[in-house]
């Protein structure tokens, strides 16, 4: 039930250019990533987009110079298509955010359960926890909330990125 919450993109693209035109051009875009580092704006890149390009596939996200820990990372399989390609692209989660966000909303659900169970089955609202009962309630709102906003607000500007970078429009959600 977590996992459903997450959220996903999954989109599939056409353009007239063609698999190496359009390889060519999205590595004109993107940047290596640079190593390690703290601060909020430790490194700039020169271009909007870092990651790395392999055979037929790409793995990249936005460089941004603010921190969105719900960022998402975007893979891309190229495939020749007729009159030009064909771009299938995936958004998801960090893996290490996928599953920090898995444990804290898990346990925020079984702490929604526990209240649950007090509400129903004990004094209700007359018991010990009074209002505080709902903090777990407002925290898991709050955490699919967060996440969702997000990840949502910066994979609408990769998708609309997407289509310029790629010479694309997208055939298929």
């Amino acid at each position: 039930m977590i996992k459903k919450i997450l959220p996903f993109e999954k989109l599939v693209y056409r353009s007239t250019l063609t698999k190496e035109e359009l390889l060519k051009h999205l590595q004109n875009e993107i940047e290596a990533e640079k190593a390690f580092g703290f601060g909020a704006n430790q490194f700039s890149y020169s271009k909007p987009y870092i990651g790395k390009i392999y055979n037929n596939t790409f793995e990249i996200k936005r460089a941004i110079n603010y921190r969105n820990s719900f960022l998402p990372l975007i893979k891309g399989e190229v495939k020749d298509d007729i009159n030009g390609s064909k771009i299938n692209v995936n958004m998801k989660l960090i893996d290490i955010v996928k599953v920090f966000m898995i444990i804290w909303l898990g346990g925020v659900l079984v702490g929604c359960l526990a209240t649950s169970y007090s509400l129903i089955f004990k004094n209700g609202l007359n018991s010990e926890g009074g209002m505080f009962m709902f903090i777990p309630f407002f925290m898991l709102i709050f955490g699919v909330v967060l996440v969702s906003f997000g990840f949502k607000a910066e994979s609408k500007k990769s998708i609309k990125d997407l289509e310029e970078i790629l010479k694309a429009k997208i055939i298929e959600r």
